[in-house]
């Protein structure tokens, strides 16, 4: 048997859910969980009930709700019991999914404080494993959500902060992005600020360590009208010394796990059965040895197949996208619906959908304990992969032996359906071509989340959310250059590199080849780059470096257009002019102007044009040097003038 608070209020057995449909019964459960094995007052409940308004005909009104409540348990109703002035729920503390995360918090704070990160680290994802979305999410009573909720949200935070904590005492990577998102949600709660700043400082970040210190100041004044911390203070002072310390983090470590493990001596049984303060609060009551599940037992994984990390290693000039982060890692852990969470992030060719998508995929991945499962669906590609080949990759990666894989798309699409069925999945499908292309490879159990990249917004695929992006900000692109350049190098060419960041219109694929070259040769300046790459028709040739080329970037998107689209494209970029007008697409399309905006709107949908306003499209730079070289192509091949004949102001 299992009960639920930590999320949508949850009873499941053997024979699956029983869902409590009525919300004062699930007022009613809530209450009695939180006091499981312990009788709850007639007037308590009464009060959570009727938030602190009950009717004359409250008894009886209970009565008649815990009846219904007994119904809809189904075997477990013989649990509930009255007794002499209330009810009692028996529950035992493996089954409640509180009780799980409070003895596996314990744990993993006991075994950081000895310093056994990793098993820290290992213990405290099991912990929040245990967590399904907010605490009490879907039961109506303010009282309730007030007595409870907050703590509840605040243990949680708690048990983040300390898995973070381990997790920077062994030193791993990518920390960065999932501490962004947690100070985009949290900007109050110090500690993370701290952790970001720390995990920069690990990363050799430092100057980035040391404004964060500034923007959190300016947050603190401006929205809370506070000044950091000690803690904060005290380690800006270390980052600014000339020698590095050790590690800043550790050295303070041992007072943040007394801090936390204070404040889970409140949140073990006696805080889950004191659900009043005016009640009073019991003993603690200790779990007994051996009762816990261990951590890679997480409640709600079927018991077939491997567990998948199919993430590519970070990058490491990833920078910037701190919004995005944040909305990605809000939307993806979303509390359950009745569909799985699915996002597409699309973008212009080189915009970094990829490597945001897998910044945000490590952001969230312990709200995902059965795994990530990736896949390319090459949409850019000539021949896009097919829904055959890439469930083929899925189900393989869910441990199906590739003997047993059916031949048929539609049973293999079924078989995957199965195969994620009560499980916490998340999906993410590169380089995605079109909606038709990805609606076979979609899971539907709303315990999965799917994240897409593709060169197109997909208005089509129902139910997504859509996070288009847009280039990096000036500030944001001159720190990528400088993160790989190396502070010395920066320093010396301040100007010349907010040059080749404008050049480059905050492409991070065009910025990462400057980068590149730049430091493949020593020799070459960035003022003299960004010379070379001030003259359009040779820009697209100097934006190539190694397997990185632009050009072949854009192509690919060119390839995927139908021909009336390209030839649209390349036909209205016209020499030196990135800005276009329906009425002047019409004519030198030979078309209506109404004709011509359906194309052009096409074109936006593919990030190949931006829409500055009703009626009036600009190709990006680097976009309009490729749509150039096409036009002359087919000007080439005797396809006709591109346009010039309309080069007039009236246009």
């Amino acid at each position: 048997m299992e009960f639920g608070i930590l999320g949508p209020l949850l009873v499941r057995d053997e024979h699956g859910e029983h869902p409590v449909a009525a919300p004062k019964q699930r007022v009613l459960l809530a209450a009695l969980l939180l006091r499981r094995d312990q009788v709850t007052p007639f007037d308590l409940l009464a009060d959570y009930l009727w938030d602190g308004r009950p009717p004359r005909s409250a008894r009886s009104a209970l009565q008649n709700s815990v009846m219904r409540l007994r119904a809809a348990l189904g075997p477990a109703g013989a649990r509930l019991e009255t007794r002499a002035g209330g009810y009692l729920l028996h529950a035992a503390p493996e089954e409640f999914d509180l009780e799980r995360f409070t003895a596996l918090h314990r744990r993993g704070l006991a075994a950081l404080s000895r310093n056994a990160d990793e098993e820290a680290a290992d213990l405290l994802e099991a912990a929040l494993s245990t967590w399904r979305g907010d605490a009490l999410l879907d039961v109506p009573s303010d009282r309730l959500q007030h007595e409870q909720a907050d703590r509840l949200a605040d243990h949680r935070l708690q048990a983040v902060e300390s898995r973070v904590t381990a997790e920077l005492r062994l030193g791993r990577q990518s920390m960065v992005a999932e501490l962004h998102a947690l100070t985009a949600a949290h900007p109050a709660r110090e500690r993370f600020w701290v952790q970001l700043m720390t995990a920069l400082h690990q990363e050799g970040r430092q100057a980035e360590a040391l404004t964060t210190f500034q923007r959190v100041r300016r947050l603190l004044d401006e929205e809370f009208g506070v000044l950091p911390g000690p803690e904060l203070r005290e380690l800006h002072q270390r980052l600014l010394r000339p020698v590095a310390t050790a590690d800043p983090h550790r050295e303070r470590a041992a007072q943040g796990v007394q801090a936390a493990q204070a404040a889970s001596t409140t949140q073990g049984a006696s805080a889950t059965r004191g659900a009043s303060a005016t009640q009073g609060a019991s003993a603690p009551r200790r779990t007994a040895p051996g009762r816990v599940p261990p951590p890679r037992q997480v409640p709600g994984r079927t018991p077939y197949g491997p567990r998948p990390d199919q993430l590519p290693a970070p990058l490491a000039e990833f920078t910037g996208r701190v919004a995005e982060l944040a909305e990605l890692t809000r939307v993806l852990t979303l509390p359950t619906g009745r569909l799985p969470r699915t996002v597409v992030v699309s973008g212009a060719p080189g915009s970094g959908k990829r490597v945001l998508a897998a910044e945000a995929a490590r952001a969230v991945r312990r709200a995902f304990p059965d795994g990530v499962l990736r896949a390319d669906l090459c949409g850019t590609r000539p021949a896009p992969a097919s829904a055959r080949e890439v469930l083929g990759h899925l189900l393989t990666s869910l441990g199906v032996p590739e003997q047993q894989l059916p031949a048929d798309p539609a049973a293999r699409a079924a078989l995957l359906r199965r195969r994620t069925a009560g499980r916490r999945l998340l999906l993410v499908l590169e380089d995605a071509r079109s909606a038709a292309q990805l609606r076979a490879l979609l899971p539907s159990d709303p315990g999965c989340a799917v994240l897409v990249t593709s060169r197109r917004r997909l208005p089509e695929l129902v139910g997504a959310v859509p996070l288009p992006l847009g280039p990096l900000p000036p500030a944001e692109a001159v720190t990528f250059l400088s993160r790989v350049l190396g502070s010395e190098r920066a320093a010396a060419e301040p100007f010349a590199l907010a040059e080749l960041a404008a050049l480059c219109e905050g492409l991070p694929l065009a910025l990462r080849i400057c980068a590149r070259r730049l430091l493949a040769r020593p020799e070459l300046t960035a003022h003299r780059l960004a010379q070379r790459l001030a003259a359009p028709e040779h820009r697209l040739d100097e934006l190539r470096c190694g397997e990185l080329d632009l050009r072949a970037a854009i192509a690919g998107s060119y390839r995927g257009l139908e021909p009336a689209l390209a030839t649209a494209f390349a036909r209205l970029a016209l020499p030196g002019l990135a800005t276009v007008g329906t009425r002047a697409a019409g004519e030198l399309l030979g078309s209506s102007p109404v004709a011509a905006e359906h194309l052009l709107d096409r074109l936006v949908d593919a990030h190949l044009l931006t829409r500055r306003t009703p009626g009036r499209y600009r190709y990006p730079a680097l976009l309009h040097a490729f749509a150039r070289e096409r036009a002359e192509a087919l000007d080439s091949v005797g396809a006709g003038p591109a346009g010039a004949f309309f080069l007039t102001p009236r246009y």
